[in-house]
């Protein structure tokens, strides 16, 4: 069987209020940057401006909770052409099962408007740490007899754990969730620091980044091996501004994203 084909988009994040506040790219020149660092697409919530992206995929992301209504999204993103859809769900608060019955209400959409859904785990909402997501996924899947579809972020769950390296051998708990994953979220972490800087200058790649890819390349060994989708999207989820994850230290973040863009890519390959 052929190992999945790999697809790296951008954030639209990376390019927030880049490379000021108040020198910020337009949206035609962050769609043109974007296409000739050779990713796939960009990720972003559903805006009016995502229609004049050119050749590139798009990747819709939002947040819904217990009582909002999901069509709406759905719409957008379906309207504005998104290739894939990731929600993030429900409050960290919120009770089991209400974000089970809002889960299953939200794919109910995507379903209609023919999109497809993943739920992301990320902090400050109902999948902050992996027993809530493992909650989650299992509750669903009694429901309706199918695994949820999860867009991992190992990096809120890494900084919850406070992790040590390695990293994969404490992040691969539900291998079962992983083998029908199609979305990952590869912001560089450690685990204290949910966004770390890849290089020191654009160039040389910083000693925390390199620990990092050695994750990636377990994670895509994994995936390469028993995944059973034909497609995974992955995301070098590096965030420059509102809100401000990195820190004054870091070097330019959208350089640095190009770089873990490339070397996404060039893991996937086998080239280390």
């Amino acid at each position: 069987m052929n190992p999945p084909r790999l697809h790296v988009f951008a954030s639209a994040w990376s390019l927030r209020e880049y490379p000021s506040a108040t020198d910020e790219w337009s949206w035609p020149r962050k769609f043109a940057a974007i296409a000739a660092a050779g990713f796939t697409g960009i990720m972003s919530p559903p805006r009016p401006e995502i229609a004049e992206r050119g050749a590139l995929d798009y990747w819709a992301i939002g947040s819904l909770g217990v009582d909002d209504d999901p069509v709406p999204f759905f719409t957008r993103a379906a309207a504005l052409g998104a290739r894939q859809t990731t929600i993030q769900l429900c409050d960290v608060d919120t009770p089991l099962d209400q974000a089970v019955a809002a889960a299953l209400r939200i794919s109910l959409a995507a379903e209609q408007a023919g999109l497809p859904i993943a739920f992301e785990n990320h902090r400050d909402t109902f999948t902050e740490t992996p027993e809530r997501l493992w909650a989650l996924h299992d509750a669903c899947q009694a429901r309706t007899g199918a695994p949820l579809p999860v867009c991992f972020d190992h990096s809120h769950f890494a900084v919850v754990r406070h992790l040590a390296a390695p990293y994969w051998p404490k992040l691969n708990e539900r291998p079962d969730i992983l083998a029908a994953c199609t979305q990952f979220h590869l912001r560089p972490f450690t685990g204290h620091h949910c966004q770390i800087p890849v290089t020191f200058d654009g160039v040389r790649r910083t000693p925390e980044y390199e620990t990092w890819g050695g994750y990636v390349r377990e994670l895509f060994a994994t995936l390469k091996a028993s995944s059973t989708a034909t497609d995974i999207f992955v995301l070098p989820e590096l965030g420059n501004a509102a809100p401000a994850y990195g820190l004054s230290c870091f070097p330019d973040v959208w350089v640095d994203t190009q770089v873990a863009g490339a070397d996404l890519r060039r893991w996937w390959d086998g080239a280390y």
